[in-house]
């Protein structure tokens, strides 16, 4: 009797274990017996199935209700062929709890049969595994997210994976079709093998060094295809693996071959007068800038304008042309120093000397002006003789183009072949005006008689005003208003124009304030430079802050940029705020796309110059239709100036520029007005 209640009480231990390990392992047993129709489950299957078991019949009828409808039949199914195949069977399904939770569980069945092979008993085990199958769930999910990653980003960019030594072990089909290769022929290869002979040895030492050193290199690189070069925006990521060791590099890449290629044609037809080849005006400013101590000769034509009314403006450019070409050949006959020729406008050209003596430079420009004299030029059988009038200048480069041209004035009043600037034969006049012009805006800023004045900028799609730009005016005593072209130089010579534009953000936020359109304020790079202003303009739009997001700061003289680390934090520190760039004047001087991407601009304003002659010169509808395009791919707004009639704004809305402001639509006025 002793033994059988030690038996007893081992059992009833053995079986506290098996529960326990059951509710461990979140898995449960059953026992069916086919022949009684009884079932048996644990209390684990009890607590899986969330039944109670003093309320729960077990049966097969009800073990299959509590399975999830859509799952009954393929249960079934298993357990009738595991019937029939004497197998036992392993499978997975769904239960359906009765707030409308799903479980997951692992079913694993045996059957016994009889010596006739009947079934007589089932002997299985219930696991739950639904935080394993949430798991494999999410993991589906996030492989097919990363799956819709990798597609995008191949239908998107130019990919391509390389091992340690550049040796290229994945390429994606745009990589084949910008480079003209196959897939077959990229694989396996060393990236070297597109790399273009024109590009810096030294670029690619520090594109080396910086994904070495486990960071990310970006720049632009062009590469040598199979039957083509082309240009591309790259970005290239080292690999780490869970020992932060590079496991390989990924390179993604945009094509930007039209951008580089329209940035030249641009830079080409912005640089060349198109009428005689020379380099133009912006050309012959860009170089001066890059110049030191030059000598510059400006040499115009004595009456052209009576040759172009007596045979027609026709004539005068074939006069243009032949003059500048025999203009260029006496001046490489006669001048042995490194100099450039350049057509600066109408019927005057530019040389541009340095380094030079001087007194053997005006011996020059003295024999070459006697040698352009003593030649006539044939245009269609007529015989033209010309004169000349010559301003040199020997100043310094900030102010060779103002003096030169003073000369060049002197020489046509006083009848001179050519008069060499001094400061004795400059424009007194001039200085007098700008000590008068001094004097009235120190006066006018003290008597608080600067004023903003604003002009819409006008939605092309619509005709509405949406945004105005704050343009300075003076008012003097007697109500007269003044335009900026008699004050705004002489403030930047004075020192007084950081003052006037303190003045221009104060007036323009208070006006602002009563309304909700975007305004714009003019800043150049002295303003963007000074620390004070600077200081005054962030904390108004601290103080501001529901005006800040409607600022847009208006770069102008942007083309004359020396520091783009200062000018792209001054920027980032506006655009923080809220603020919005647009760039002034886009298409004149330096313009080129660099910059834009590089100051993060969200407008171009296209210059004046080219909108107004934009349907009369060839050359301006080209540059102007080349911004554009280009704006759309950076996802710019465009911004078009001096829209004076209904001929150019159609113009405008043709080519797909967004907004467009001008005297066609108003001119600058005191006070908002909201309707063309």
């Amino acid at each position: 009797m002793k033994t059988i209640e030690i038996d007893v009480a081992a059992l009833s231990e053995s079986e506290q274990r098996l529960k326990t390990a059951q509710a461990l392992a979140h898995v449960g047993n059953w026992e069916l017996d086919l022949v009684a129709n009884a079932l048996y489950w644990s209390e684990e299957i009890y607590r899986l199935f969330e039944l109670d078991p003093h309320q729960f019949q077990p049966s097969y009828e009800n073990f299959l209700n509590a399975i999830h409808p859509e799952d009954r039949e393929m249960v079934n199914s298993a357990y009738a062929n595991s019937l029939v195949s004497k197998e036992r069977y392993n499978i997975q399904h769904r239960l359906l709890m009765q707030d409308g939770r799903i479980k997951y569980v692992e079913e694993q069945c045996e059957s016994f049969f009889d010596h006739e092979g009947n079934p007589v008993k089932s002997i299985g085990t219930v696991q739950d595994i639904t935080q394993l199958k949430q798991t494999e769930i999410e993991l589906s999910q996030t492989l097919s997210l990363l799956e819709g990653y990798k597609v995008a980003m191949d239908e998107s960019n130019i990919v391509s994976k390389s091992d340690l030594s550049g040796r290229i072990t994945y390429a994606n089909e745009k990589l084949a079709l910008i480079s003209g290769y196959t897939i077959e022929e990229i694989i396996g290869k060393n990236h070297n093998f597109l790399r273009h002979p024109d590009t810096p040895k030294a670029l690619f030492q520090e594109l080396w060094q910086t994904i070495q050193s486990k960071k990310v290199w970006k720049g632009v690189l062009q590469n040598r295809g199979k039957y083509h070069d082309y240009w591309i925006d790259s970005t290239i990521v080292p690999i780490l693996d869970e020992a932060q060791n590079i496991k390989e590099f990924i390179a993604i890449r945009h094509d930007i071959t039209k951008i580089v290629e329209d940035q030249k044609t641009i830079e080409k037809l912005i640089n060349i007068d198109t009428l005689t080849g020379l380099p133009n005006r912006t050309k012959l400013h860009r170089d001066l800038q890059e110049s030191s101590h030059p000598c510059l000769i400006l040499i115009n034509i004595d009456r052209f304008s009576q040759i172009n009314d007596f045979y027609g403006h026709s004539f005068g450019d074939k006069l243009l042309q032949a003059f500048s070409t025999h203009l260029q050949n006496v001046l490489n006959n006669q001048c042995t120093y490194s100099h450039k020729l350049y057509r600066n406008g109408g019927d005057e050209f530019a040389i541009l000397i340095a380094p030079y003596e001087q007194e053997k430079i005006i011996t020059l420009i003295s024999q070459l002006l006697s040698t352009l004299e003593k030649k006539s030029i044939s245009i269609d059988a007529k015989e033209i003789n010309l004169n000349f009038s010559c301003g040199i200048s020997f100043e310094e480069v900030s102010k060779a183009l103002l003096s030169a041209d003073m000369a060049l004035k002197l020489s046509k009043i006083e009848q001179k072949p050519y008069v060499v600037y001094s400061q004795a034969n400059s424009l007194n006049k001039q200085y007098e005006n700008n000590i008068l012009w001094a004097g009235k805006l120190k006066l006018a800023i003290e008597e608080n008689r600067v004023v903003p004045f604003f002009q819409p900028i006008v939605c092309n799609n619509d005709l509405a005003f949406v945004k105005y730009e704050a343009l300075v005016r003076i008012v003097e005593q007697d109500g007269k208003v003044v335009s900026p072209f008699f004050f705004l130089n002489i403030a930047k010579q004075t020192k007084q124009y950081l003052k006037l534009t303190q003045i221009m953000i104060e007036k323009s936020f208070e006006v602002f304030k009563e309304n909700n359109f975007e305004f714009s304020i003019n800043l150049t790079m002295e303003d963007i430079a000074s620390p004070q202003l600077g200081a005054f303009l962030f904390t108004k739009l601290d103080e501001n802050p529901q005006i800040a997001k409607r600022v847009v700061l208006e770069l102008v003289e942007s083309e004359s940029i020396k520091d783009y680390e200062g000018v792209i934090a001054f920027i980032s520190m506006a655009k923080a705020k809220g603020c919005k760039i647009a760039i002034d004047d886009f298409g004149s001087g330096y313009s080129n796309f660099e910059y834009l991407i590089k100051l993060q601009a969200d407008f171009i304003k296209i210059d004046g110059s080219l909108i107004k002659n934009i349907n009369i010169q060839k050359a301006s509808f080209v540059v102007v239709s080349t911004i554009v395009s280009f704006a759309k791919q950076m996802g710019i707004k465009t911004i078009a100036e001096f829209v004076e009639n209904e001929e150019i704004f159609q113009t405008m809305q043709k080519l797909g520029i967004d907004y467009s402001q001008g005297y066609y639509f108003q001119e600058p006025q005191r006070a908002i007005t909201k309707a063309f």
